[in-house]
């Protein structure tokens, strides 16, 4: 009756094989005949297969003494194949431990105080999200002039190793007057080391990137959920809402891994993850219209060759969370969900094309038309000149404020009384109206602030590159159970 305790003892083994066929063909005799072998000339084709494998052995147990005390603990032994031979295994340990306050003699029998708990846990993860043969030097076959051959294809690192993460949690749960107010409180503390990362190669090598470990970074924050029921009758209403503060650091880096052609996110021992790393923009010249930049000593320069790259902006939002309300009234419900994020940076690639004025790759924003057009105006905007670099160059120019607060989805419904689904022998039915994206309100000049475009690379965070938005929809509906 005192003691309850459970165990565990497996391996797992996982195998993925991928392969892949192309074939292209043209000069079909017509467009109904779409089969190869209906094609005259076979232009192309090839076939690829990867494969990889992981094995793990893991233990786990857990003991809970007279329901109050708790403990757990674990240890897993995991292998890949996409490591160096040296460095397939990884051991991976964690422990965590609780205390129910509240079953405590003291609080047992509180009107207040309904549950009271304090846990904490500590434990070390892996990570294996790599390329398959990161870890080798490939050659692949290449044609050239009807002979084949062999070329290398990638740089192997034989070192590579697994990404290990130790995290540190510590919180508190709690339930008050009969559970009408609950909620946690949580601090974590991650501490990533042998960051796996693709480092960028200059061209001239022949090579563009090479998978490495590339150092470390420490995540840490705090997390609030709250609970509450305000009113139960004959009005319902109860909300619930959680907040999350986020700090990030790279605290060690065998190189700084620089912004891309067009990106302006970077790694930087002692900086946050994804920085924003640039020119600064310092608006435009009064005298003629040109686009002004900053150098490091806070002089303006209109050559963007003698501004000085500096940090711009930061991915990384201050704080998010979001909240949620529920109300109730005899067959009637009503539900609003709500999220937001403050401060946090975008950078607009877009800008670069349809925000340049001079340069019209693509139909120009409106504001665009608040250009400089003659001495002593004061605008951001500077004076479109067709085809020449005058505020084009990749700089802090797009870089804005991405915080926002979003009415995520509106739901309000009525539920058809019991006597009429009686009659009409349903077991229940619901009319309903719902809006989805109903309300953003932000100072982003993008199509939406909730965007990260991150296919370009993985430091890029933060960065928007013609994401369509999200649809606002509103729908009609009916719900039937039988």
């Amino acid at each position: 009756e005192l003691h309850d305790l459970d165990g565990l003892l497996g391996i797992e083994y996982q195998k993925g094989d991928v392969g892949d066929t192309y074939v292209a063909g043209r000069a079909f005799p017509d467009d109904r005949l779409q089969k190869l072998s209906s094609a005259a000339i076979i232009t192309s084709g090839s076939t690829g297969l990867s494969s990889y494998c992981f094995v793990s052995y893991f233990a786990r147990a857990n003991y809970k003494f007279n329901e109050r005390y708790l403990i757990g603990a674990s240890y897993r032994v995991d292998g890949s194949s996409r490591f160096g031979r040296n460095n397939r295994y990884g051991a991976f340990p964690a422990v965590s431990v609780g205390w129910v306050v509240s079953e405590e003699n003291f609080l047992r029998n509180s009107d207040a105080i309904n549950f009271l708990k304090i846990r904490s846990s500590y434990g070390k993860t892996g990570n294996a999200e790599i390329g398959n043969y990161k870890s080798r030097s490939l050659y692949i076959a290449q044609a050239y002039a009807d002979i084949s051959g062999l070329v290398t294809d990638q740089i192997g690192v034989p070192t590579l190793s697994w990404e290990k993460t130790t995290q540190f949690d510590v919180g508190l749960d709690f339930g008050f007057l009969n559970n009408r107010i609950s909620g946690e409180v949580d601090y974590f503390d991650k501490d990533t080391k042998d960051l796996l990362m693709d480092l960028p190669l200059p061209s001239i090598n022949g090579y563009k990137i090479i998978t490495e470990n590339i150092g470390s970074m420490r995540n840490r924050g705090w997390e609030f959920t709250l609970n509450a029921t305000i009113l139960k009758s004959p009005l319902l209403w109860s909300v619930s809402g959680n907040i999350s503060t986020y700090r990030n650091k790279v605290t060690k880096l065998i190189a700084p891994v620089p912004p891309q052609s067009r990106t302006v996110g970077r790694l930087a021992e002692g900086q946050p993850f994804g920085q924003f790393y640039g020119l600064k923009y310092a608006g435009v010249d009064p005298a003629n219209g040109d686009a002004l930049y900053f150098k490091n000593d806070g002089s303006k320069t209109n050559d963007p060759s003698e501004a000085d790259d500096m940090i711009i902006g930061n991915p990384n939002p201050d704080f998010y969370g979001g909240f949620n309300s529920h109300f109730g009234f005899k067959n009637f419900d009503l539900d609003i969900q709500c999220q937001f994020v403050k401060g946090v940076d975008i950078y607009n690639i877009a800008g670069i094309f349809q925000s340049v004025n001079g340069y019209y790759y693509d139909n120009q924003t409106v504001d665009q038309m608040n250009y400089w057009r003659k001495p002593g105006d004061i605008t951001n905007i500077p004076q479109p000149r067709l085809y020449r670099n005058n505020g084009r160059t990749k700089s802090s120019r797009w870089v804005q404020d991405g915080s926002y607060f979003r009415v995520k989805s509106v739901n309000f419904g009525y539920n058809l009384p019991r006597s009429f689904l009686n009659r009409m022998k349903v077991d229940n039915a619901r009319i309903y109206v719902a809006a989805l994206n109903l309300f953003t309100f932000t100072k982003y000049k993008g199509y939406d602030p909730e965007v990260n475009a991150t296919y370009l690379d993985a430091v890029t965070l933060g960065h928007d590159f013609y994401t369509p938005p999200q649809a606002k929809t509103i729908s009609v509906g009916l719900n039937i159970g039988l």
